[in-house]
């Protein structure tokens, strides 16, 4: 049985107004950019990443599946806390993506 040799991983930019959404494939010593970063909720996101994923015919339904829960997760998590919480506490709350900080 071959092993698996990347895996897939959120990353997320977090603004006070919308939220940026990416995935990159990791590999055993390189990063790879499979989408663009989409910004939710000005564009529909979710909707995106799912496209982009669908076209990629070497990932299981299973990562696809796995990886867009967690953007929902995010998503909803923004949602509910933009005003309180800070692109730290998503990085606490959401150990396995990737948050990247925007300096002003």
């Amino acid at each position: 049985m071959k092993s698996k040799t990347f895996q897939l991983q959120l990353k997320i930019v977090w603004f006070k107004n919308f939220l940026g959404l990416a995935i990159d494939q990791l590999s055993v010593d390189q990063q790879y950019s499979l989408t663009p970063y989409y910004f939710w909720p000005r564009t529909e996101a979710w909707e995106q990443l799912k496209l982009e994923l669908d076209s990629k015919l070497w990932i299981s339904q299973e990562e696809k599946v796995q990886i867009l829960k967690t953007a929902s997760d995010v998503m909803k998590y923004w949602l509910d806390s933009r005003d309180k919480k800070t692109a730290d506490d998503l990085k606490e709350a959401f150990k396995e993506i990737n948050v990247l900080k925007i300096q002003a």
